[in-house]
């Protein structure tokens, strides 16, 4: 049977991915994870859209634009939070204890970490 389609936006996807991927690595893979993504949340892929909100500067549809890209800016940003801690805690977690995280634990921190990244960023 395939994998079930789930309800929720696709950042919370990327966050329960990142958690599923996280708890699973060793310890070193897990913090090396979690900042990868930061770098590429948080800094890439904001750089990216910030050189494409320039290209259309002087477009007709600049304002439209201009806030769209704003709003996905913020939201990858958050993301890349999140995923921070994912990978921080994962990276603590999995020094520490030497076994798989339960599916409860998974979703506790997939939780706690969309919730204080909302509070950081």
């Amino acid at each position: 049977m395939g994998r079930g389609y789930r309800n929720g936006s696709s950042g919370a996807q990327i966050v329960r991915d990142s958690v599923y991927i996280s708890a699973r690595l060793p310890w070193w893979g897990a913090i090396g994870f979690g900042a990868a993504l930061f770098v590429l949340f948080y800094f890439g892929i904001p750089a990216y859209l910030e050189s494409k909100m320039t290209e259309t500067n002087g477009s007709m549809a600049t304002q439209a634009f201009e806030s769209l890209f704003l709003r996905r800016i913020h939201w990858f940003e958050w993301i890349g939070v999140a995923c921070a801690l994912i990978g921080a805690f994962f990276g603590i977690r999995n020094y520490l204890v030497h076994g798989c995280a339960s599916n409860r634990e998974q979703g506790i921190v997939g939780f706690l970490s969309k919730l204080i990244s909302r509070g950081i960023d």
